[in-house]
């Protein structure tokens, strides 16, 4: 999942199996709630110019959060204002020269105001602080609406395509907010397309050779093993255009409000392959509905049309040949349908546990994985 970047990949370990913990987690809720309602009212001024802290109230609760950050969310409330303020307020962990929320604010305010100019319906939260004594930062909302349940209610196998055509314009602005996204935080370095270091990328986290232990059709693997292999070719042999890297970009971290694309959780990792972002986006669109389940999610559109407007939409402006960028674009998201399946499987047996996470794989993570994996595996074959 971290993907290929050499930064990414040589703190990995520490990221996953000995963060500092106590970067996030050596405060109770409690503790954080009374630190930062503190913390707004200090600092209204400056948060809010010209409304004050005369009258404010503040109130907080916990917002999520596991692993690798925690999230609260403040509401902030004036005498005679109907509308409050909403803050949200991420605390991460440490890894050794990396910290994810100093790199997380500075991000947010490179593109806070160079967002919207670049493309006027797009934009990030308004960046408020940062605080390194708690390895954290501050926000503002983007709102409440997330795109990843409307694309599972609008995507219905009962709905035709030109019934859907708002859903098909949601897809075009995401394609554009990532266009811009990378445009402003474009990498003067050049990268090659590296055989290896994709092929670790793709196994960092689950080993690619185990989905013989899954029922796919014996004709799948091999397919697989063969371009796998194939890709070998490309070693070395393209320039690959490089930028921030968001590291999570699905729909799940889109927000439609007022008429605007917003996106959050921004790592803003720099010179990463824009592919990792575009093939993040891709799977997870197709792969959404796995869990939890919606039985009218039109796989076919969501696979196909939705993903290749999508793609069309960012080609507009990829700083690539064409051809070369959608056999990238291919290659990536059949990465990410692959971390994706493992991913969905890891879920399940964590919360439950492994012979369910292998009964779910089989019953259901194979048949909704299957069709779109031999798609794109189809299109990078037409195009290598």
């Amino acid at each position: 999942m971290i993907g290929d970047n050499p930064i990414v990949q040589e703190h990995y370990t520490s990221m996953t199996d000995a963060p500092d913990k106590k970067a996030h987690w050596r405060y109770s809720t409690e503790q954080v709630l009374d630190m930062f309602t503190r913390i707004f009212l200090d600092n209204m001024d400056r948060y809010y110019p010209g409304r004050g802290a005369d009258g404010a109230t503040v109130t907080g609760k916990s917002w999520g959060g596991q692993e690798t950050a925690r999230t609260f969310r403040f509401e902030i409330r004036w005498p005679g204002s109907v509308d409050p303020g909403v803050i949200f307020v991420k605390l991460c962990p440490v890894f050794p020269d990396l910290d994810p929320a100093l790199m997380e604010y500075e991000t947010l305010q490179i593109l806070y105001h160079k967002m919207p100019s670049l493309q006027e319906d797009c934009f990030v939260s308004r960046p408020l602080d940062y605080y390194p004594d708690l390895h954290a930062y501050a926000m503002e909302s983007v709102g409440t609406k997330s795109f990843k349940p409307y694309l599972l209610r609008a995507n219905s196998r009962l709905r035709s395509d030109d019934a859907v055509s708002e859903l098909f314009s949601i897809v075009d602005g995401c394609a554009r907010w990532l266009r811009a996204f990378h445009e402003i935080t474009r990498s003067q370095k050049t990268r090659q397309f590296e055989y290896k270091a994709f092929i670790n990328g793709v196994n960092e986290d689950f080993d690619c050779q185990t989905l013989r232990k899954f029922r796919f059709q014996k004709a799948t693997i091999q397919q697989l093993d063969t371009l796998m292999e194939r890709l070998a070719s490309l070693d070395g042999k393209h320039d690959v255009p490089c930028a921030k890297w968001h590291w999570d970009y699905t729909p799940g971290h889109v927000y439609l409000d007022n008429n605007r694309i917003s996106v959050i959780d921004i790592l803003g990792m720099d010179d990463t392959p824009i592919f990792e972002d575009i093939g993040r986006f891709l799977a997870s669109m197709t792969a959404i509905n796995n869990f939890p389940f919606y039985p009218f999610f039109d796989f076919r559109r969501a696979e196909g049309p939705l993903c290749d407007r999508f793609i069309d939409s960012y080609a507009e402006g990829a700083p690539c040949d064409q051809e070369l960028f959608r056999l990238y674009t291919h290659i990536y998201k059949l990465k990410y349908l692959i971390i994706w399946f493992f991913s969905q499987h890891d879920r399940v047996s964590r919360k439950i546990n492994r012979a369910a996470g292998d009964a779910f794989a089989n019953l259901r993570l194979v048949r909704f994985f299957e069709k779109p994996m031999l798609n794109t595996m189809k299109k990078i074959y037409d195009r290598i």
